[in-house]
């Protein structure tokens, strides 16, 4: 079991497995019936029921599949196909485990199900967690899996993407300084970004008020996390959308050089109702914010916010989508996804956060 530098104080995130399912680094794999031999299909192959070409279909294994052969028959190889005997003919069958097709990641709650019986396993896969894809056939993949049926299980395509990188969030008011965040530690424990609060509304943080935006950025920089910043929005008209704009920008000059993307942070219950007028205000917020300099641009805002408060076809063209939604899956196509809310730790460092999965290299790097 490979133990990650972080946790999140939820009974059922710490029930996920965490394992990377991969055969070259010594990784233990469930011993099964010696009877077995794990063979690899070269292509498209039909299961038949018995060792002729009279033989009945009874299945299909996708090219580069695991073949479990018990036995051997003239021409065909007797095989366990879904807890049963099937015959597969040789000429499309070759010695060895199959090669991995790449290397993917869990891209939400990953469910596991048994190769053999379709059922699903006791154990999930953690966000971000490295999978070896083998096989794909419709819409199933089959992966490498430690305690899986010699090593390998299924999973439905849609939880598994050919990126994604973990990160955290933050306010201005959590310090970096001493016996504070140590983006050191961030960034060992296996997190590739992190995206800080910079400003709110006009006037936050207030003047006199201790904040570490500005320390933050750089520690976080100079620890080798890709940063990215965001505003919180208050404005009730177009006229302080512009000015929430100048005050974001005037909090972000300092450090400009050192950020990725300006996010601006929709989710106050206090923001009109109208969709429409709400979402002008946050058109206007960001072509301002455009017209001072800053091209990445990205909205945050929580799933029913998104749906029900916004008009998404409205929206500025060109920005990335931070989704906040605390379940096992996000639901929606989004860059970032924020799925786990402030009583989210890392060994060795001070402080509550959020945790963020991205799919977007502009974002993790």
């Amino acid at each position: 079991m490979v133990k990650f530098g972080f946790k999140c104080v939820i009974s059922f995130v710490m029930a996920f497995a965490f394992v990377f399912p991969t055969f070259s680094n010594g990784l233990f794999i469930k011993a099964h019936a010696s009877s077995i031999t794990v063979k690899h299909a070269t292509r498209s192959v039909n299961l038949v029921s018995k060792a002729s070409s009279a033989g009945k279909k009874v299945g299909t294994l996708p090219g580069n599949a695991p073949v479990f052969v018990t036995g051997s028959s003239g021409s065909y190889y007797r095989v366990q196909f879904q807890n049963k005997t099937a015959y597969a003919y040789k000429k499309y069958v070759a010695n060895g485990r199959p090669k991995a097709w790449y290397t993917g990641y869990a891209a939400d709650t990953v469910y596991l199900h048994d190769i053999r019986t379709g059922k699903t396993l006791k154990n999930t896969l953690y966000l971000a967690t490295p999978v070896t894809v083998y096989a794909k056939q419709a819409h199933w993949l089959t992966i490498g899996y430690a305690d899986g049926y010699y090593g390998y299980a299924q999973t439905y395509d849609t939880h598994i993407v050919r990126y994604a990188k973990r990160g955290i969030d933050l306010s201005y008011l959590q310090p970096s300084g001493t016996n504070g965040i140590d983006f050191k530690k961030v960034k060992a424990a296996g997190f590739s970004y992190v995206i800080i609060k910079a400003s709110e509304g006009t006037d936050l943080p207030k003047t006199g008020t201790k904040d570490y935006f500005v320390q933050d950025v750089k520690a976080a920089a100079k620890a080798g996390l890709k940063v990215h910043v965001y505003h919180m929005f208050d404005a009730t008209s177009i006229t302080a959308a512009k000015q929430e704009t100048d005050h974001f920008a005037q909090r972000l000059s300092p450090v400009k050089q050192q950020i990725g993307y300006v996010f601006v942070d929709v989710e106050y219950e206090n923001l009109s109702k109208n969709k429409d007028t709400l979402t002008r205000y946050v058109d206007a917020f960001i072509t301002e914010l455009k017209s001072k300099g800053f091209q990445h641009t990205g909205i945050y805002t929580y799933y029913d916010f998104y749906k029900n408060r916004l008009n998404a076809s409205k929206l500025p063209k060109g920005n990335l989508l931070w989704i906040a939604r605390y379940n096992a899956t996000l639901g929606m196509q989004a860059d970032v996804w924020q799925h786990r809310k402030t009583n989210c730790k890392i060994n060795g460092v001070k402080g509550n956060f959020d945790f963020d999965l991205t799919y977007n290299k502009a974002i993790g790097g």
